[in-house]
């Protein structure tokens, strides 16, 4: 059975084109991105701006069916709930007559989307009618009422002003999805424009039987289906005109299925953060001074048993309480929090929050003490972590302003709370009550939970098994500190701190490789399945993974193109690239440096080239067939652009094997070199080493520390010496193929995927 989404993403001047009404410009007014003059600042014109991108990308509320299936691609903590709530308030603007929003697995996240949805409408506080909001709509009551509105957009009386938009939040849960579908599925729904939004759409939403399917040989969407994978395409089924728009800020998973699966994406939009946005970059590459690292010695486990709180903790706990009274003078934000967050154990968050609550007791006692030297004593503790702190924020208040009650009263009013489902739901937290917050949790705080005000995280837990969408959702700290992040601090073991740099570098990359999908809307089933990523980590739970994940490092290493006689159509056209990158690049090459003993054929022409002609002249036009030659050599391409664009002025160097010039002409002579046969591989290129005449053999020809591509020039025969034709006879000579260095410098590890087609 095919997916759903076979259709092409259109180019952009085929795209219909939405309508920007009052609606989305309310929305971001509300969000006061407004100027002083009362008109929307360019950071909401961009809100808008990106909005409409992906609006023009779903379906013309005017044809009569659509099925497509979008990829909208956040950071973490970015605001992308602001874009899905624009991008209904613009579907409102646009005819659009149901939206559904599928967002949160526990009743606390999912909480947290319908009341942000509903505040950002206004809907509590708007006396018209364009919206109908409903949560977890199930029963024939909730039908009547759907019924009615959609009746409403079918009369043809009826001004399209008057009509109402539905908007249907519903909790990713088994159960709530099977409720909404059977609740939704006896209403005629042709010619209804609707709008799916799978909210943290890599969680849960991926089918979890994909790999156990492929490993047992069923087709990807024949074999078993996951419960909540199941449900969601159960309701997009009874939709004929319908665009599927999955969101989130860790897309491995949405990516890396197979193109074929029903929840696959053809079309891929990046959201920009706003200003002040603090992410991975600002935390680990730009200031890494507010990453601490808690020592081994500091992490509980089954082998290291803690009887009392680690000093990371306590100098932790006296940075957050130092920048609570400092904003209790200052005003600044709304609140002020810390996450303690441990593990998955509710045991261990039990014993944290033991801990952090005694701690509190005993500073409250002793800032409340009467004898004068101990509490004195009590105070000048602090005074390294105020001095930590001054290092990055200008305008902390002076230490004896802070030290008094200020101080106390901060420690005195810091609710402190654990959040998990011990108690078998996990408790909202009520934001209003108090400044300052200490929360003690683990899932519970991970994908989605918002910390409001977060200044201090406490990680004492290891990286588990790596996988990136996971530990990048745990990053609660990034967001919107732009204006506070000097009071921020994170403490992480070191080895999730050198995976987040790589994981910064990996997202990066990610969206490096999509952007053209993006700005070009192209159909993203093209898209070359392949990312770097450090040995260190995993791209993503593999049962949702339907074909192989292989990894390559690519650095410190040849690369060899071991079958460039693949597709016999491709030689002549190969050389020709080849033949004219040397007549266009003859005067910049001269006989290379070796020994004056060395015979001909170990006599080659040196060029140094700016890497980035050499890309563009024969690296991205040369074409290798033989899969096991084709994935390693576009891995390496993608490697080379990638540093291009960190260093653009890079050189390489180019080796003319076997060659020498000839008034003014580049000459080479064509090597024999063996295959198994006529379908095999090269059984060796490279020309060994050679005392004799001082030849140091083809593998060292190369320039250390700088990209090397050897061109190579193939007569190519049988193990035994027999001539090898291709398909009219003719001998397999003047073969080109390439030997490629890459110096470590450049070198990277990628992961890459084959045959994603089936």
């Amino acid at each position: 059975m095919d997916k759903i989404n076979l259709g092409p993403a259109l180019n952009a001047e085929e795209h219909w084109k939405p309508f920007r009404g009052d609606e989305v410009e309310a929305i971001i007014r509300y969000k006061k991105f407004v100027e002083s003059d009362g008109s929307i600042s360019e950071s909401g014109e961009k809100i808008i701006g990106e909005t409409f991108r992906i609006m023009e990308m779903c379906g013309n509320p005017e044809a009569a069916e659509n099925n497509d299936t979008g990829l909208v691609i956040g950071y973490v903590q970015s605001g992308k709930t602001l874009s899905f709530t624009s991008l209904t308030a613009l579907a409102n603007d646009n005819d659009y007559q149901l939206v559904i929003v599928i967002a949160g697995t526990s009743t606390i996240l999912s909480n947290q989307s319908f009341d942000r949805i509903k505040k950002d409408l206004r809907y509590d506080d708007r006396s018209d009618r364009k919206w109908m909001v409903k949560k977890n709509a199930s029963t024939p009551d909730d039908r009547s009422t759907v019924r009615l509105k959609l009746e409403q957009w079918a009369d043809p009386t009826m001004p399209k002003e008057d009509c109402t938009t539905i908007l249907l939040t519903v909790m990713k849960h088994g159960t709530r999805l099977k409720s909404l579908t059977n609740m939704l599925k006896p209403l005629n729904l042709a010619g209804v424009p609707t709008l799916i939004i799978d909210d943290e759409s890599d969680q849960a939403s991926m089918n979890t039987r994909a790999s156990a399917n492929a490993s047992e040989g069923r087709a990807v969407n024949e074999g078993e289906a996951s419960v909540i994978y199941r449900r969601i395409n159960e309701l997009r089924s009874i939709f004929p005109h319908h665009t599927f728009l999955q969101y989130t800020a860790t897309p491995q998973a949405n990516l890396f299925i197979n193109i074929m699966d029903r929840l696959s994406p053809n079309f891929i939009k990046l959201l920009t953060p706003g200003e002040g946005y603090t992410g991975g970059k600002a935390f680990f590459i730009d200031n890494p001074f507010l990453i601490r690292t808690i020592a081994s010695t500091e992490i509980p486990s089954n082998q290291n048993v803690l009887s009392e709180p680690a000093p990371s903790l306590i100098y932790a706990l006296k940075i957050f309480f130092l920048g609570v009274a400092a904003g209790s003078i200052l005003k600044g934000e709304d609140n002020r929090s810390m996450m303690v967050h441990p593990s998955r154990l509710t045991d261990t968050h039990a014993l944290y929050l033991s801990w952090i609550r005694n701690v509190q007791s005993s500073w409250i006692r002793l800032l409340e003490s009467t004898d004068d030297d101990e509490k004195q004593q009590f105070r000048d503790s602090f005074r390294k972590a105020y001095e930590d702190l001054s290092a990055t924020c200008a305008n902390l208040p002076a230490f004896d302003d802070l030290m008094g009650n200020r101080l106390l009263h901060g420690i005195k009013l810091t609710k402190i709370k654990e959040l998990n489902s011990r108690a078998g739901k996990t408790e909202s937290v009520e934001w209003r009550d108090f400044y300052a917050h200490i929360l003690v949790g683990g899932q519970a705080m991970d994908r989605g939970f918002t910390v409001e005000g977060l200044t201090v995280t406490y990680m004492p837990r290891g990286l588990g098994t790596g996988q990136v969408d996971t530990t990048l959702q745990r990053a609660r700290f990034f967001g919107y500190k732009g204006k506070y992040i000097g009071y921020c601090r994170v403490w992480l073991d070191q080895q999730t701190i050198d995976a987040y740099q790589e994981i910064v570098r990996h997202e990066e990359d990610v969206r490096e490789r999509l952007l053209e999908f993006d700005v070009n809307n192209k159909n993203l089933d093209s898209w070359d399945r392949q990312v770097v990523l450090d040995q260190m980590l995993n791209l993503t739970r593999p049962n949702v993974i339907y074909n192989t994940l292989y990894r390559d490092y690519l650095g410190d290493d040849w690369l060899v193109i071991k079958a460039p006689h693949d597709t016999f159509r491709l030689i002549p056209e190969n050389r020709d690239i080849v033949d004219v990158f040397l007549h266009t690049n003859v005067g910049k090459f001269a006989l290379d440096p070796g020994d004056p003993l060395r015979t001909d054929d170990q006599k080659h022409l040196l060029a140094t080239i700016p890497l980035k002609a050499c890309m563009q002249e024969i690296l991205s036009k040369l074409k290798f067939t033989l899969e096991s030659d084709s994935q390693p050599y576009s891995s390496v391409r993608a490697l080379i652009n990638r540093h291009l664009t960190d260093f653009p002025d890079e050189l390489c160097s180019v080796f003319v094997m076997t060659s020498k010039l000839e008034h003014g002409v580049v000459v080479q002579a064509a090597r024999t070199r063996r295959l198994e046969s006529k379908d095999k591989e090269l059984q060796q290129l490279f020309q060994g080493k050679n005392s004799r005449t001082g030849y140091l053999g083809d593998r060292d020809i190369k320039t250390n520390g700088r990209l090397s591509v050897q061109i190579h020039r193939l007569h190519m025969t049988a193990s035994n010496g027999d001539e090898i034709t291709d398909d009219d006879g003719q001998p397999l000579g003047d073969v080109m193929t390439l030997a490629i260095w890459i110096p470590a410098s450049i070198g990277q590890d990628i992961i890459r995927q084959d045959n994603n087609t089936v």
